[in-house]
């Protein structure tokens, strides 16, 4: 855990309560308080700012329920239930981990992610089985209670009235990686915890927006940077280019973001099958529930993966306090103590760190591919396991002729990069990469050479269609921030049409397939991504025009523009009939 002097903790709130700018009443209606939430597979933290003062200092939330005497801008992202009120739970630092808890629920809002085949099985299945409610309904009780505490920190030192009527804007990070559905559980989740409303932001992005404030901008334009989130759970790497200093820093994503499941939560999995193999299952399932496996863990996650270098000199004595272990020289246990030599710590690494390499490994090339002649000017390493001294190692000696770097404060980049991802005066993020193509199905007039075997439908007048895929977004487009995508739809109703007649559902999907598909039944990596439903009853009739079909019937033709604006994480949607928004989108992701 990182050790934080009180002073420093106090200094800066008090910063903080200072800058305050109050009105004549002493009340702050035109303050903002920015709340950041970093929800995250193992830690979890908060940070804030207010926005309105003139040099806003972002602070941590250091304090916490159950790890007093210790000022840390994390706690484990742990819950546990009462057994018989499941409205009562503990949380974070509080936990007795000797005792049944959820830890990793973030995990479970994105089952369907790939997971390595290094990490042992996976428990998916019976981590959701297990959950006393929803995962949503879990992450909604873990934010919530995190939320809760950190505005009673706040009021340590800001005035109560002024808190009371200081309007809050909320943002979550969420990984890069992560599923539309996902980011919308997410949502859901701070929603159901009376976190309304709240915008997400990709971690490598606030990760990027904090390196550049920590830098003091110490970058020019067409500078190019790698930055690698590598958290618990998730590891996420997107490139940027500096395109703008003055007034603000400007940055674009130069190509397509990456990520996989090589967070460090693998290494804790790694060193318990490593120390399994050593004690036998049945020592193992006894030890598992006993304080001294705790002690141990804690004491492998918080010093051990932080302090390990690679050399193979090196030795790491891991305690398991009147534990009862049975010795084995042999492999260094002795005395409820486990000698862990570099060579076996290297084992353990040894596939997260290769994965984390062929990941950085293809952003480089990336982005050397994107900008033929120029540098990779730096990799920024952010996020718990970033801060790893043996990752930089490796990286660096993968890439001697780019720097490799781990900014100050990394264990808090992403939680307050994500508050000053919504001062007006940061820095900012102007366009991204689509990661995935995004369309609908619509039927098209027969075309004998791309439609050869697919199954034909006749409709009006006799016309022979096939069901196509027609894409609107494609992996690699370079998408403005708030640049508007519209998809036209037209839709037939009866000439005595009824108010249901107006609502239209349709299927978005989405592809990571290298090249787009033609139809649905030929994308390997095509699936699902959501239904939206039009709703065009308060639209005025005015704007549905008459039709008459060759059979004499008449119609009416409902034209409009499903509207996609692409924002840091998530997508909006909207509806323009003749260019002007009206009517309602709504998302189902289920």
């Amino acid at each position: 855990m990182v050790q934080i002097d009180k002073k420093d903790k106090v200094d800066d709130l008090t910063d903080a309560a200072k800058n305050m700018k109050l009105d004549g009443k002493g009340t702050g209606h035109d303050e903002k308080l920015i709340i950041a939430l970093d929800f995250g597979t193992t830690f979890s933290g908060i940070a804030f700012c207010f926005a309105n003062q003139r040099d806003p200092k972002v602070v941590s939330i250091l304090e916490w329920p159950g790890a007093e005497g210790e000022y840390t801008p994390n706690i484990p992202t742990i819950i546990a239930y009462d057994e018989h009120d499941k409205s009562r739970f503990t949380w974070g630092a509080s936990v007795d981990r000797t005792k049944d808890n959820i830890q990793g629920v973030k995990l479970l809002l994105d089952p369907d992610q790939e997971r390595p085949l290094y990490l042992p099985t996976s428990t998916m299945k019976w981590d959701l089985k297990r959950l006393p409610k929803a995962p949503m309904e879990v992450a909604a009780d873990f934010i919530g209670a995190m939320y809760k505490h950190a505005l009673s920190e706040i009021a340590k030192e800001v005035p109560a009235s002024y808190l009371s009527v200081c309007q809050k804007e909320f943002v979550l990070s969420v990984p890069a990686i992560w599923s539309d559905k996902a980011k919308d559980l997410t949502i859901k989740a701070a929603r159901f915890a009376g976190i309304h409303p709240v915008t997400l932001i990709k971690e490598p992005e606030a990760a990027a927006l904090y390196t550049m404030y920590a830098l003091d901008n110490a970058l020019s334009v067409g500078d190019a940077f790698v930055v690698c989130d590598a958290g618990g759970g998730t590891v996420d790497l997107i490139s940027y280019e500096v395109t703008s200093i003055t007034p603000k820093l400007q940055l674009k994503e130069l190509v397509t973001g990456t990520g996989g499941m090589a967070g460090s939560l693998g290494l804790n999995k790694r060193f318990n099958e490593a120390l399994k193999d050593i004690i036998g299952e049945d020592e193992w399932s006894r030890l598992r529930t006993h304080k001294a496996f705790f002690h141990a863990e804690k004491q492998f996650d918080r010093e051990v993966k932080k302090a390990f270098r690679g050399r193979d000199s090196e030795e790491y004595f891991i305690n398991f306090p009147m534990a009862n272990l049975d010795d084995d020289p042999e492999n260094g246990l002795e005395m409820n103590c486990w000698r862990l030599t570099g060579t076996t710590l290297k084992k353990i690494f040894g596939p997260l760190i290769n994965d984390i390499i062929r990941l950085v490994d293809h952003q480089v090339k990336s982005v050397q591919l994107a900008r033929p002649g120029k540098p990779v000017n730096g990799i920024f390493l952010v996020g718990g396991f970033g801060s790893s001294q043996y990752l930089k190692a490796c990286i660096q000696k993968e890439y001697q002729n780019i720097q490799v770097m781990q900014p100050n404060d990394a264990w808090a980049a992403i939680v307050k990069g994500a508050a000053l991802s919504r001062l007006p005066r940061e820095a900012k993020v102007v366009s991204i990469k689509s990661t995935r193509h995004y369309g609908v199905e619509v039927l098209e007039v027969w075309n004998d050479t791309r439609d050869a075997g697919m199954p034909s439908r006749s409709v009006r007048d006799g016309v022979k269609r096939c069901a196509i895929m027609w894409w609107y977004i494609h992996v690699g487009n370079d998408l403005k921030r708030d640049q508007k995508i519209k998809f036209p739809f037209l839709h037939d109703i009866p000439i005595d049409y009824k108010p249901e007649n107006l609502v239209f559902r349709e299927t978005l999907y989405e592809a990571a397939d290298a090249e787009a598909p033609s139809h649905r039944s030929k994308g390997e990596k095509l699936k699902f991504n959501c239904s939206l439903t039009a709703d065009c009853r308060n639209v005025d009739p005015s704007h549905f025009i008459k039709m008459t079909g060759k059979d004499g019937a008449q119609y009416y033709d409902v034209s409009f523009d499903l509207c996609v604006t692409l924002e840091s994480a998530i997508m909006k949607f909207s509806m323009e009939i003749n260019g002007k928004e009206m009517g309602g989108v709504y998302a189902n992701y289920d």
